[in-house]
């Protein structure tokens, strides 16, 4: 499966935030849309993410700072490893693995078009498992309806 797949099915909706504006602003922000990442742009420019675990790792570093004195720019993860919708699902998952992360923005023709988390990829395996489940399962229904004929 492609990822251009899984977005059509996600509606993907990209959020983003200036890298100007502060922590507070942006958990405020994740929380409104209920995400756990934004893209942080400097102008028009993609420039990093910012996700639930930098949320973290602000806490940990800025103790005795307020967040609202903490500008995203500073804790941001600068590094964004991207995904082209025409990217098979198998490897943006295992490349997502093997970076440790649990977000990746997917570019096309230097746009951003949807980012895509790893929840949206179990999602997707667990219901490809449960169709494959339910095909067995009626397989070996008719193989025991055939024994009993």
């Amino acid at each position: 499966m492609k990822i251009q797949e899984l977005l059509v099915d996600k509606k993907p909706q990209v959020y983003t935030i200036d890298a100007a504006q502060t922590v507070e602003e942006a958990i405020n922000a994740m929380a409104a849309h209920r995400i756990s990442s934004l893209i942080v742009m400097d102008k028009e420019s993609p420039v990093g993410i910012f996700t639930e675990r930098d949320v973290l790792k602000t806490l940990l570093k800025f103790r005795d700072k307020p967040l609202t004195a903490i500008a995203v720019r500073e804790v941001m993860t600068e590094k964004l490893i991207v995904a082209r919708p025409d990217d098979e699902l198998h490897a943006v998952m295992s490349a997502m693995v093997q970076a440790d992360i649990r977000h990746m923005p997917v570019v096309s023709e230097g746009q951003i078009v949807g980012v895509l988390s790893m929840r949206d990829i179990i999602h997707h395996y667990v219901g490809s498992l449960r169709a494959e489940l339910t095909y067995l399962q009626d397989y070996v229904r008719r193989l025991e309806d055939a024994q009993i004929d």
